[in-house]
């Protein structure tokens, strides 16, 4: 994405844009966590109760700090990407708004190397919603021909010319316990 189609794109994020992107694991619908309206969008296009909260995608830790509950010692091993895709669920502070963690007393984050999410994160200052690119009990988009299919008109923007990344599954951990809740291929 040329710096200009960024920057546009960006400044549409940060006004409610909602779009289809490719993650470090699989496509995803995001937009930014703030707007209630768009996250709203997002979860009437996926037909997902509010109940189940949403993950945040960021390049930093510091970009989701407002959204954790838990100390800076504790979140050293959520700093760095790793190799394998990991969304850590983190006590989620107290104003992490309630479409984000749902019903739950966490937040899911992940931080990744993605060249996009990047990018967009940083044009934000923040990081970015991100759920699976599927309507509830359906198959994940896996290409942007698929993304266009299934979500075309529903979606402000889909971002193409980047891979999806690792193809490895993905682990969800407690922070607190260092269990793995699921993996995810």
């Amino acid at each position: 994405m040329s710096p200009w189609a960024l920057n546009r794109f960006v400044h549409a994020v940060s006004r409610g844009a909602t779009f289809g992107y490719p993650t470090d694991t699989v496509w995803g619908l995001g937009c930014h966590p703030l707007i209630a309206s768009s996250v709203s969008r997002i979860l009437q296009i996926k037909n997902r109760s509010p109940d189940k909260g949403l993950i945040l995608l960021s390049s930093r830790i510091e970009y989701c700090s407002d959204y954790l509950g838990a100390g800076t010692d504790e979140l050293e091993s959520v700093r760095l990407p790793g190799e394998q895709p990991t969304t850590w669920l983190v006590a989620a502070s107290e104003f992490c708004p309630p479409w984000i963690h749902g019903i739950y007393p966490t937040v899911g984050i992940r931080i990744t190397s993605h060249p996009l999410i990047e990018s967009i994160c940083d044009g934000l200052q923040a990081p970015i919603v991100s759920t699976s690119a599927n309507r509830s009990g359906k198959a994940t988009a896996r290409t942007s021909f698929q993304m266009r299919k299934q979500f075309g008109s529903e979606l402000d923007f889909i971002v193409n010319g980047y891979a999806t990344g690792s193809h490895q599954p993905s682990e969800i951990k407690s922070l607190a316990s260092g269990t793995i809740l699921r993996t995810r291929s």
